[in-house]
């Protein structure tokens, strides 16, 4: 079977859909994966061919601010961040990655696509060319659903008249503030033969299945009222090919508390310290991922500390008994599924109302990015001694654990008929 993969490659959007095209390949079919030139090597690894972005922004690389076209980390307010995500995310990419998906797919006829929700453009090649698509969701579901409070609105959900009216008011906001970019997408269709729509999130309503690649029980969204083609998949994550190794003496059984903070740059440099700073004097060996966009010279690392540029997630976390972090959604269900409480310390993005879902499931506490490292201090200290947070960490690994995301979405591209 030939599929087609559209993939916008920063931060937690890349795994789960990376780590589905590794089962596709080892499945036998061809994929090929339309994505940026930064991330053309981790699409080789995978056994995949690479298909660069020409239109959409190509030089596009996430993990250095003069490359960041997103650029959000410099607003001062939730909503300028929402702005930049809407202007230069699914707006600015929504013209240019229709056309090199339509003008690839002319090249190299495939029988099903599987795309990043962010790139909508996507979904209207796919429909132009009358190919069957999945769209994939790698953060909590985004579109508003009766039930439930929006995402980005940072709320927990409410019972009763008031909260119902509160959702409708947020979901009417929400629509009108992604309306704003019909002009741009119908006059996309346009050009691609395509009639208009009256609604921004409509190209996305009408895929085959949306596939939201986490456990209901994570989703405040999963409460609402969902279409009948949105499906909770299940996580998905890249394979790793070596156990971690601790570079701690055998005999050093001091908790293990995993610090990690974005692969993509969001200006988290002070953040990180602060967690460094606070992790100094107590009993613990601290591990500190700091990805391609934080450089380990510009920060004071402690001597219970060690500082590495990459370690899988899902190698180290069996080992850790505390994990601090940004909230990134991929982060925080790989933490979970390994059953290890979590340290939320959200920075921008999706991250506040991620790490609203991780208080709610009763497996992690929440810090704000600002605080002193003497009140981080005192927050690890109780973190790590309760028994609650280890529990509600526990029964999210048990929900997450009873779909592999990346297979469930193999197999529903495989019931797609081989002829279109």
């Amino acid at each position: 079977m030939r599929v087609f993969q559209t993939l916008l490659a920063f931060s937690g959007n890349a795994p789960p859909q990376l780590a589905l095209t590794h089962r596709l390949i080892e499945r036998g079919h061809e994929v090929r994966v339309l994505a940026h030139e930064a991330a053309r090597e981790r699409v080789q690894r995978t056994g995949a061919e690479f298909v660069p972005f020409k239109h959409a922004y190509p030089t596009l690389d996430m993990t250095r601010p003069e490359t960041d076209v997103l650029h959000d980390w410099d607003v001062r307010t939730r909503f300028g961040a929402g702005l930049r995500v809407r202007e230069n995310i699914l707006f600015g990419l929504l013209a240019g990655t229709a056309r090199d998906c339509g003008e690839a797919l002319e090249e190299w006829p495939a029988q099903a696509m599987a795309f990043d929700w962010m790139l909508p453009g996507a979904a209207l090649a796919a429909e132009a060319a009358g190919l069957p698509a999945i769209a994939l969701v790698h953060c909590p579901f985004p579109i508003p659903t009766r039930g439930a409070p929006p995402l980005g609105s940072g709320l927990r959900p409410m019972t009763g008249p008031l909260g119902a009216a509160r959702d409708r008011l947020l979901a009417v906001f929400i629509r009108r503030f992604f309306d704003a970019g019909l002009p741009a997408l119908n006059a996309a269709r346009a050009t691609h033969g395509l009639d208009p729509l009256s609604d921004w999130y409509d190209q996305l309503r009408t895929v085959k299945e949306i596939a939201v690649m986490s456990a209901p029980e994570l989703d405040f969204s999963s409460r609402g009222r969902l279409a009948e083609n949105v499906r909770y998949v299940g996580p998905a994550f890249e394979p790793f090919e070596e156990p971690w190794r601790s570079p701690w003496p055998p005999d050093n059984d001091d908790p293990l508390v995993v610090i990690s903070f974005s692969t993509s740059y969001m200006n988290q440099r002070a953040a990180v310290q602060r967690v460094l700073d606070s992790v100094a004097p107590l009993q613990v060996r601290a591990l500190l991922t700091t990805g391609p966009a934080l450089d380990p010279s510009s920060l004071q690392i402690p001597a219970n500390t060690h500082a590495a540029s990459f370690v899988a997630h899902r190698s180290v976390f069996p080992h850790a008994s505390l994990v601090i972090t940004h909230a990134g959604w991929q982060t925080v269900n790989a933490a979970l599924a390994d059953g290890v409480p979590i340290l939320c310390i959200p920075g921008g993005r999706d991250q506040h109302d991620n790490a609203l879902r991780v208080l709610d499931a009763g497996a992690g506490v929440r810090m704000r990015k600002h605080s002193s490292p003497r009140r981080l201090a005192r927050v690890i200290t109780r973190a790590l001694a309760d028994p609650e947070l280890k529990r509600g960490a526990q029964r999210m690994a048990e929900a997450l654990a009873r779909s592999d995301g990346a297979i469930a979405v193999a197999e529903a591209l495989e019931r797609i008929p081989a002829t279109r």
